[in-house]
């Protein structure tokens, strides 16, 4: 029998197999925060490294170029640059000559991965949450104030601005005036309501750096229809027209039917914004803009380089170098918009509507010596080119007793004065001619009613055509209908897509094949 004393029997510590087990546990969660501890290493230096500039979601096509695109130290070189040139060093002059190029294509390169620009601590105003909730509940209980117009139409409220003093030269009061009249005009006889503003409402971060005498134009537009939205809970459109632009055809309805959906319509299309990814792709002179907190939001985010000084100046060479034709200057609050939906497409193209059927916004150079031909050949009601919609006069500034010439011919100059890049001047006389054939070319469908007309387009004097007092009721008839164009029906009005005819009915077969691969015929 074997004892323990010859050897017999192995005694084995009590708990071994636990004790392994603990220590190999122990090693592993080691390891573990080790491995996490490398990571937010790494994390940390790729990650919110730049708070002005904050990446969003790339939107390369191909995977090579996108794998192999520069990491986010480039673009904090690039911004260590631009703050450079703003505050020049006389030691360090010669090298920043030299990384200018270099910074262009690098800042180029880095937008097509989306760069979304933002100042921190600067808003509009005291957030407003929850607002399309609030301005039911106050319709509801304030009937006075219904959000339809006598027409049975949402209410839509024409918002324009003009300078708090007189004009520095007679012609500028002048046109001032009769632009005032114009909107008055077509407000009347399409029962839109209308705000021309000449105070200065807006923050003093917004004013123009160039001391122009504008009124709320440029970037104080955004926090006027930011008041203008919260004190008009009844409004269900804000249509913001700049001071320099005149309504030309007195007929035309703004088809409201159609943004049914859109909480802002603009001036664009696609190609010009997404593809070629112009400055001026989106105007900003004549726009329309739903009273929703989805607009109070856009506001906010789209005066991200709004406030004047260092932050101003940066966003604009950032601007100037991603946008395509922009000249150097200070952020200016078109090309913002036009770098805001490029950049955060996702969050914001699903509720824009890109028009492009009619004027919203045309500019005048191209315009203004075709207003015979229209009145020969066309018809009020139109508002395309046969019937320009809308004429603005981009780079006239009578106010100031001077022009301008944008660089981009359908750059949408405000009239502050400030925020806008422009060279080269126009003649002061050529400003002056097209403004007068614009006003007259309007003005003879509202003096249609009372059986006058201009003797021509460059003159004030007015002559009669008809005698109004022998059947004035039927005169007036006559004159409305002289204003609403033919009954031709609009394609992508909702009444034309209710009652269009059922599929295959008198259509030819190539007809229905283009019509499943999405071609319409233009009526």
């Amino acid at each position: 029998m074997r004892t323990p004393a010859t050897g017999g029997w192995r005694l084995h510590p009590r708990g071994s197999s636990s004790s392994k087990l603990t220590r190999r546990i122990i090693s592993n969660v080691k390891i573990t925060l080790l491995c996490a501890f490398v990571t937010i290493l790494v994390l940390r230096g790729t990650v919110g490294v730049n708070r002005r500039l904050v990446y969003i979601a790339g939107t390369s096509d191909n995977p090579a170029a996108a794998a192999s695109t520069r990491p986010v130290d480039d673009i904090e070189r690039i911004l260590r640059e631009i703050r450079a040139d703003s505050d020049p060093d006389p030691d360090t002059d010669d090298d920043a000559a030299q990384t200018t190029s270099s910074s262009s294509a690098a800042t180029r390169e880095h937008y097509d991965r989306g760069a979304a620009w933002t100042t921190a601590n600067y808003s509009l105003g005291p957030r407003v949450t929850r607002w399309n909730a609030k301005r039911r509940r106050w319709l509801h209980q304030n009937p006075g104030f219904p959000y339809r117009d006598a027409r049975g139409g949402p209410r839509v409220l024409l918002v324009t601005a003009s300078p708090p003093g007189p004009c520095s030269s007679p012609a500028g009061d002048c046109f001032l005036l009769r632009a005032t009249k114009n909107r008055l005009d077509y407000c009347r006889l399409h029962g839109v309501e209308m705000v021309h503003v000449t105070a200065r409402l807006e923050d003093p971060e917004l004013s123009s750096s160039s001391g122009g005498t504008g009124g709320a134009g440029g970037w104080a537009k955004l926090a006027l229809l930011r008041r203008l939205m919260l004190a008009h809970p009844e409004v269900e459109w804000l249509w913001w027209l700049d001071a320099g632009a005149l309504v030309t055809d007195m007929g035309f309805e703004l088809p409201l039917a159609r943004y049914e959906g859109a909480h802002l319509v603009v001036r664009s299309d696609s190609y010009l914004l997404f593809q070629r990814r112009s400055w001026d792709a989106a105007s900003t002179a004549s726009f329309l803009l739903r009273n929703c907190q989805w607009s109070l939001d856009l506001l906010d985010a789209w005066a991200g380089m709004a406030p004047r000084g260092r932050a101003r100046d940066d966003a604009g060479k950032l601007l100037t170098a991603t946008l395509a034709g922009r000249p150097p200057g200070e952020a200016d609050d078109q090309s913002a918009l036009v770098h805001l939906l490029i950049t955060e497409k996702e969050r914001w193209m699903d509720r824009v509507y890109l028009e492009n059927q009619y004027y919203l916004h045309g500019v005048w150079t191209g315009l203004v010596g075709k207003f015979e031909e229209a009145m020969e050949k066309h018809h009020p009601g139109y508002g395309d080119d046969r019937w320009p919609f809308v004429t603005h006069f981009a780079g006239c500034k009578l106010c100031e007793g001077r022009s301008t010439r944008s660089r981009s011919a359908s750059a949408s100059a405000s009239d502050s004065g400030g925020g806008k890049n422009r060279s080269d001047e126009y003649p002061l006389e050529r400003c002056v001619s097209g403004m007068e054939r614009a006003f007259n070319f309007a003005d003879n469908q509202v003096l249609r009613l009372y059986g006058f007309r201009h003797e021509s387009l460059a003159s004030a004097e007015v002559r009669r055509v008809a005698n109004r007092s022998a059947n004035p009721l039927e005169a007036k008839e006559e004159s409305l209908a002289f204003l609403k164009k033919p009954n031709e029906p609009d394609p992508w009005s909702s009444d034309v897509r209710k009652n269009r005819k059922s599929k295959g009915e008198g259509d030819s077969v190539l007809a229905r094949i283009l019509k499943r691969l999405g071609w319409r015929s233009k009526i």
